[in-house]
């Protein structure tokens, strides 16, 4: 049986977020090889000579038409989440429900998957995100003591937004999002204490695609999880940033505000931001039902100086370790 890993083609807006590669890297973990690699979106035209076992982790997908996989690819769905502007297209096609129902149950990164699959008798269930493993090759003893700041707050950065596409400021001049294009800068200033911005290191998880080659990226993405594993803190608003901090124990705190908790964003977070220490840009969101269920930290209160991670992932973890070492031992 040979093994592959996910990669990841260009995409029309310019760029292209690592986090995808780190979640490839989660997967690569238990891979004792990597024979091939498959892109996400379009597995369907994978051309490969004999069955291939793949972990099939991470966010599904741009083109959901390009569905169902080819038949040598040899899946295991776990940590398995749905676009949910696709869901919809992908499910309504029978072939694909008929797929996905041979490799039941499907383990899912978050609980709106599980629900959507539900919804179409597929057998499924919430099994957290596999990034929350990446402790296997990535947790270290060896400590920089530097702090890192890694796309706080990015979806409203509209500074970036209208350089990647400036006719997007046309709508925003409309809607009066235009005029709060600084508005970033004054909240992070408001919401993290000044010696620590003052110590910061800038990261991003967003690069532009024609700079890197897809070797490249998985690069990048393996020296970004080796400095979130040496950090003393890390400050970020990408759940992949987030999660393999979990993992590797170094503390972290998640910065939620703007659109990140619109609906479109709470299906795709809903199951993975509970197990985070999460500072609101949004007071308005402390009445939300949402904010029941998450550990929101109250700004004024908060000790940015002794964050501790907690401990809710740990069980979903080591489950999540034993589903795919057995798969893996199943096919070799």
């Amino acid at each position: 049986m040979k093994f592959g890993l996910l990669s990841y083609g260009n995409r029309k807006t310019g760029r292209f977020n690592v986090g995808d590669h780190i979640q490839s890297l989660a997967a690569k973990q238990y891979l004792p090889k990597v024979d091939d690699y498959i892109e996400r979106d379009k597995l369907n035209s994978a051309k490969l000579e004999e069955k291939t076992s793949i972990i099939m982790n991470g966010w599904f997908t741009h083109n959901p038409e390009n569905w169902p996989p080819a038949p040598e690819i040899n899946p295991l769905f776990i940590s398995f989440h749905l676009n949910s502007h696709h869901a919809e297209a992908l499910l309504s096609n029978s072939e694909n429900i008929k797929y996905l129902k041979k490799y039941e149950p499907i383990g899912c990164r978050d609980e709106n998957t599980v629900k959507w699959l539900n919804k179409f008798n597929i057998t499924a269930y919430y099994s957290s995100c596999l990034t929350t493993t990446l402790d296997i090759d990535y947790k270290t003893d060896k400590k920089s003591g530097n702090i890192l700041m890694v796309d706080v707050l990015y979806k409203n950065d509209y500074k970036k937004i209208y350089k990647d596409n400036p006719l997007r400021i046309i709508p925003h001049i409309l809607k009066g999002k235009f005029f709060k294009r600084n508005d970033r800068e004054n909240t992070i200033k408001d919401l993290i204490p000044a010696d620590i911005l003052r110590n910061a290191e800038y990261e991003t998880h967003s690069y532009y695609t024609k700079d890197y080659t897809e070797e490249q990226r998985f690069k990048l993405a393996d020296d970004l999880l080796k400095k979130y594993a040496c950090a003393k803190l890390v400050i970020t608003s990408r759940i992949h940033c987030a999660l393999p901090c979990l993992a590797m124990g170094t503390p972290v705190v998640f910065v939620a505000g703007g659109d990140l908790f619109n609906e479109h964003e709470i299906s795709r977070l809903k199951g993975t931001i509970e197990h985070l220490n999460i500072i609101s840009a949004d007071d308005v969101q402390l009445t939300s039902k949402l904010t029941k269920m998450i550990n929101i930290r109250s700004k004024d209160s908060f000790d940015w100086h002794k964050v501790e991670n907690g401990t809710s992932h740990l069980k979903y973890a080591e489950e999540l370790k034993k589903i795919c070492k057995d798969f893996i031992a199943k096919n070799k």
